[in-house]
């Protein structure tokens, strides 16, 4: 019998990439843009990650002003802040081990993928990753939903060996999404989300390095 292929389905921004500057830039381009006063640095880098329209609603941007909020972020980031990143040290290193292993390498963003492919590009992730999943253009989906599209791509590559996997995020959501799935989820502590928030969402570890990263993956595939 083949074995099942090993997967490690990755979130892009706080775990993969730094993109917390641009996202900052835009996010107080949108409050300004709807009339409402940005809040703390901190609550907006906490925006990298999450769906937009989520963290918008959670931080005091009300529902008749929603589209705007959005339609202003997404002006502002798709012609400054999408390039405003970078991919996070020891990141290259971490996934080439995982590839040399034998590791399907599948990219599960909430970040719309007209700006998350480009992005991963121009910063050379590309040629390290199998694929990419990102949101749609208007955000709707949850990253439980984004998860699953990423699934269905893995299964329709496996076959009928079949798949094991892991996710590795910053952010609630991340371990949320995965878990809708049944997959656990191991948290990115250099990213935006922070060990109690990860603890408290259930990732199964937390890791403090991305060197941290193949050894933590291969271990919970093989268990």
């Amino acid at each position: 019998m083949t074995p099942a292929r090993p997967v490690a389905l990755l979130d892009l921004d706080g775990t993969l990439m730094d993109s917390a500057a641009g996202i900052v830039a835009s996010v107080r381009a949108a409050y300004a843009g709807v009339g409402l006063p940005a809040p703390g640095e901190d609550v907006m880098r906490s925006f990298a990650g999450p769906p937009i329209a989520w963290s918008f609603t959670t931080h005091g941007v009300p529902a008749d002003r929603l589209d705007a909020a959005i339609a202003g972020y997404g002006e502002h980031f798709g012609r400054e802040g999408v390039w405003d990143t970078r991919v996070f040290d020891g990141v290259p290193e971490a996934l080439t081990t995982l590839r040399e292993a034998g590791v399907l390498l599948v990219v599960a963003t909430a970040k719309p993928t007209r700006w998350a492919a480009p992005i991963c590009d121009e910063v050379g992730l590309t040629p390290l990753l199998d694929h990419l999943v990102g949101a749609p253009d208007d955000e709707s989906q949850t990253k439980g939903d984004i998860i699953g599209r990423a699934l269905t791509w893995v299964r329709a590559t496996t076959g009928d060996a079949g798949y094991r996997a892991v996710m590795l995020g910053d952010r609630e959501h991340d371990v949320h999404g995965a878990a809708e799935h049944g997959i656990p989820c191991l948290g990115a502590l250099w990213g935006y989300g922070g060990e109690d928030e990860l603890r408290a969402a259930g990732a199964a570890a937390v890791l403090t390095s991305p060197v941290d990263v193949p050894a933590a993956v291969l271990a919970h595939l093989a268990g």
